[in-house]
């Protein structure tokens, strides 16, 4: 039998975590994204962006 890697575990439930929390934000950004494919420019979504990259660094530092 397989021994999971403590770091490895470690990664999957931030990032279930991650998932479970920033969803919505993730929704929205993706969305922003595709309505504009395939004019896709730097910084076009930067708000709903700077939105998911927030819920995310808040979900890290919380479990972590």
């Amino acid at each position: 039998m397989k021994e999971k890697n403590p770091t490895v575990a470690a990664s999957t439930s931030i990032f279930k975590k991650v998932l479970l929390n920033c969803s919505a934000q993730a929704k929205v950004y993706g969305s922003c994204v595709a309505a504009k494919v395939p004019e896709v420019e730097r910084d076009m979504c930067l708000k709903e962006f700077l939105e998911l990259s927030n819920c995310m660094k808040s979900v890290i530092r919380r479990k972590v």
